[in-house]
Order: C-alpha cells, then structure tokens, then sequence
C-alpha cells in the first residue's frame, strides 16, 4: 500500500513543481472536455470516435496521415486487450483523453518517467485506490 501512496504523493509533487496555475486550469479543462465527450455519446460507435477524433486532431493541426495512423494504432491497442465492439469506442476516447494529458505535459517538459508517474498517480486516485 506503501508504494500506492508513494506514487500519487510523487504525482502531485510532480505536478506542484511543474505546473503553474494556468496549467492546472488547462488540465482542468481537458477533464470537462472529456466528460462532455463522455455525457454526449455514452454509447459511441466507431463512426462517432472517427469523428470526435477526426474533430480534435483537424482543430490541434494535425495532418490527415496522424489522425489515421493514431486512430489505427489506437484500435489496434483496444482489440489487443479483448475488448468488444462495444467497449473499443469507448477505450479509444478514452485513449484521446489520455494522450492529450501526456501531449500537453510532455509539452510543459515533464520527462516520460514523470508522464508516467502522474498518470499512474491519476489512475490510482480515479479508481479510489487507497495507499494512505
């Protein structure tokens, strides 16, 4: 249980030393973004993560080739978990929100071993794993 602590202690340490408050505000931002996502299409179909995904990466810039590759490597990743065609939709935005949160850190300097860690630290506070 230790080392649970240890991580969502090192998480928020993390982000206390890397982010200032516009960045946590951003952050915040990215979370409602993604609930609304969420709230909007509870059931997503495929055709509805292709263009939720399709929207997000056109408005950040992306070229057509990205959004493809990301999208097929994201689908990828779901049918290697087992998941059905129910529940890959859903994996796969929620896979979005994931990399927007690593993108935007990464952004800010976090090193991928911090990424990690915040992400671990999140994981841990979202399923109310309990270390203290």
């Amino acid at each position: 249980m230790s080392k649970k602590f240890d991580v969502k202690e090192q998480a928020r340490d993390i982000l206390e030393e890397n982010l200032d408050m516009e960045a946590v505000i951003y952050l915040g931002r990215i979370s409602e973004e993604m609930e609304q996502i969420f709230s909007s299409n509870p059931t997503p179909s495929f055709a509805d993560v292709q263009r939720i995904v399709t929207d997000y990466f056109t408005t950040d810039g992306r070229p057509a080739e990205f959004i493809e590759d990301w999208l097929r490597t994201a689908d990828e990743h779901t049918r290697s978990r087992g998941l059905d065609d129910v529940e890959r939709p859903k994996a796969i935005l929620s896979d979005l929100g994931v990399f927007r949160v690593m993108w935007f850190l990464k952004e800010r300097g976090l090193t991928e071993e911090q990424i990690n860690i915040v992400l671990t630290g999140a994981v841990q506070q979202a399923t109310g794993q309990q270390g203290e």
